[in-house]
């Protein structure tokens, strides 16, 4: 039984991947576009191309990517296209006689074959023609578009939320929808006690003590009228709108705003 054993490598301007058959490595250059996952992938399928032109019949692949090993026990009509030429080619060898089995193996724990095969992804040279898969192409474009918003993100230093959420991304979604409405009015600054007045013509509400205009942010933060109420529920009168409602919400937050009247009229 032969054994072959591969790796995968990803930089931000590198991809690579490796083979190692008898101590005889074997590196392959990708499209930077290709994911990890890809490179791993596509190792596997160069080594079952090495053993299609061999002589000998038993072999042992031995892979340190687990998801791989998965994706291919796992096969779905929506399987990654490199996944799917793998199980071809060994649909393909196992009917020419060959027996094949994939093992996995842990990386960096100082395993020759392995590390050897880390080596040769790292520094390989010759360029593997081969298409990008659209799952990959999906993950490069979605990225372009989210640095080009938070660049456009960045540059809105006005926006209420922007203090509170300056790097755009998925947050935490509360529990209950009626929670979840308040905090992100919260977040944005408009509730129906600082903004009504807009709908109606009226004139905005305004702090009796401080004598200016209630805003989230002088009611959370600013008024002294609530310090009392700050150092109860946050230990703390010296706070910031991200303490309170970032990503992770205080959790005695909605307790406050109950305290002090303001939960029913957000």
């Amino acid at each position: 039984m032969l054994l072959f054993q591969h790796d995968g490598s990803k930089r931000a301007d590198y991809v690579g991947c490796g083979v190692v058959i008898e101590d005889i490595m074997h590196g392959y250059r990708l499209d930077t576009s290709c994911s990890i996952f890809t490179a791993e992938a596509v190792a596997i399928y160069r080594a079952l191309q090495l053993i299609d032109s061999t002589m000998p019949r038993k072999y042992c692949i031995y892979t340190d990517s687990m998801s791989v090993l998965e994706a291919l026990e796992n096969y779905h009509d929506r399987c990654h296209p490199v996944v799917c030429t793998i199980l071809v080619i060994t649909s393909r060898l196992y009917s020419k006689g060959f027996d094949i089995v994939f093992c996995w193996l842990p990386s960096h724990v100082g395993i020759i074959g392995n590390e050897q095969a880390d080596s040769a992804a790292k520094s390989a040279t010759t360029h593997l023609p081969l298409a990008v898969p659209l799952s990959d192409m999906k993950r490069v474009i979605m990225h372009h578009i989210f640095k080009i918003w938070q660049e456009s993100w960045s540059q809105q230093l006005d926006n209420k939320l922007h203090s509170v959420k300056p790097v755009i991304g998925a947050w935490p979604v509360m529990p209950m929808r009626r929670t979840d409405v308040k905090l992100t009015r919260l977040r944005i600054g408009h509730t129906r006690f600082t903004h009504r007045h807009l709908l109606f013509g009226e004139r905005a509400p305004e702090c009796p003590s401080c004598h200016v205009s209630y805003t989230v942010h002088h009611i959370l933060i600013d008024c002294p009228v609530f310090n009392h109420h700050r150092m109860t529920f946050f230990n703390s009168s010296h706070l910031t709108l991200p303490d309170l409602v970032g990503e992770i919400p205080h959790q005695n937050l909605f307790a406050f705003i109950k305290k002090i009247g303001f939960l029913y009229l957000i």
